[in-house]
């Protein structure tokens, strides 16, 4: 407990230590293709979860936000690595780096636990081709519902015409026979 203790007291102590650069024999070419590689892959790993939270602040209905802010904080973590390493070849803070490591261990594990938790949902999900599958699955069912009832259709308006045309020709017939009639009575009568 006592070891805690101190170390935690001494967080930003850096008696104990040298800078990086007085550790070994660093060229300037290696030390400073060391630096830039680490700020450069910082600068990286500040940068994707800017574009995971902008991405996931327009678009609102992305399912498993969680995971999403929880591999942002992964990936931060681990920039925030690379940042103290380069930091350390002037400012040997080994304790704040230890920090920072066991920081991103339980952020990584953290993000892996939660991937398990989601992947077999995740597997439930609809790719883009098969959505686009189903959506022309259901097209062709109501394009040929649609023409099952334009053949209804078509066959209910010349069953129309057809009754019409018999209606008409009952008529005709009808008012044909009421004349002759008319004109029998009218010849009995008289």
């Amino acid at each position: 407990m006592e070891d805690i203790t101190h170390f935690f007291s001494n967080l930003f102590n850096t008696d104990s230590w040298p800078p990086r650069w007085h550790c070994g024999e660093w060229t300037s070419f290696h030390g400073w293709l060391y630096i830039f590689s680490d700020l450069a892959i910082w600068g990286a790993y500040f940068m994707i979860p800017v574009v995971l939270l902008t991405f996931i602040k327009k678009k609102k209905d992305v399912p498993f936000n969680n995971v999403f802010v929880l591999f942002g904080a992964f990936i931060l973590a681990c920039g925030l690595t690379h940042l103290i390493d380069a930091v350390i070849f002037w400012w040997p803070a080994y304790r704040l780096s230890a920090v920072i490591r066991f920081i991103t261990a339980v952020v990584s594990w953290g993000t892996i636990i939660a991937l398990f938790k989601v992947i077999p949902k995740a597997l439930h999900l609809k790719t883009p081709a098969e959505l686009e599958l189903i959506v022309n699955e259901r097209t062709a069912e109501l394009i040929a519902k649609n023409t099952k009832l334009k053949e209804l259709h078509e066959h209910l308006k010349n069953s129309y015409e057809d009754m019409e045309v018999k209606i008409k020709f009952r008529t005709e017939a009808l008012e044909k026979t009421n004349r002759e009639l008319v004109e029998e009575i009218k010849r009995l009568k008289g």
